[in-house]
């Protein structure tokens, strides 16, 4: 391995860990302690939904409009199961002294707004693509087949992306395929909300998603093994 390469994993990896330390922090000074793993997720959705959603917004799979003190479930892109596997744990619970593990779970880039029967549909799902013929929800433009979940067209291109920064930026294995998740990238680039969630994340954080910055960037992430 030549210097430039190994100065390149040393960086990576230390822009990691401060985006580790940097939620951490954030979390400190709202008064978020870390014990509870339910607990700390409760706390950083209500930082998502006080803080991003202040004005209200809309769910990501079906477009909804809501205001602040509607009732609405929150959607992590990356999903709990996989992320378990990754840090050898069975539950959330488990790995609530993983700090890296809340870190990845509570990352706001990858929490979205959701109706009820959206997050009862994405239960035990992966994000994937389904023939023409696979049932539609009756409201929303997504589709459902066994395990598998397509996004409607709304939601496909911001999917992809937060899904690419939690692989880049947590060190995850990418769960989906790396061709699907270019396309969905490529074909519906950011609007203006997504663009402006972005940038208030950053502000809040610290750190942006840099697919959101540049699209055209998620072509340079390697296509790694599927999970």
């Amino acid at each position: 391995m030549d210097d430039s390469a190994e100065s390149t994993i040393r960086q990576n990896k230390i822009m990691h860990t401060l985006g580790i330390r940097s939620t951490a922090c954030l979390l400190a000074s709202l008064g978020l302690a870390l014990g509870s793993t339910t607990a700390q997720a409760d706390r950083a959705e209500d930082l998502l939904i006080d803080e991003i959603y202040a004005e209200g917004g809309t769910t990501l799979y079906c477009g909804t409009p809501f205001t602040p003190g509607d009732r609405i479930r929150i959607d992590r892109i990356y999903p709990d199961r996989q992320l378990q596997q990754q840090f050898g744990c069975n539950s959330n619970r488990a790995c609530q002294d993983e700090p890296d593990f809340v870190a990845a779970r509570d990352d706001l880039h990858q929490m979205f707004p959701i109706e009820r029967q959206s997050d009862i549909d994405r239960r035990a799902t992966l994000f994937g693509e389904l023939r023409s013929s696979a049932p539609t929800s009756q409201r929303c433009d997504y589709r459902l087949g066994f395990q598998t979940f397509e996004p409607g067209d709304n939601a496909k291109g911001t999917v992809a992306r937060a899904m690419m920064y939690m692989h880049v930026q947590h060190d995850l294995p990418l769960v989906g395929a790396w061709e699907m998740l270019q396309r969905w990238n490529e074909s519906f680039p950011p609007d203006d909300a997504e663009r402006a969630r972005n940038a208030r994340i950053g502000e809040l954080t610290g750190r942006r998603n840099p697919f959101i910055d540049d699209p055209a960037s998620m072509q340079n992430v390697p296509a790694p093994a599927l999970f």
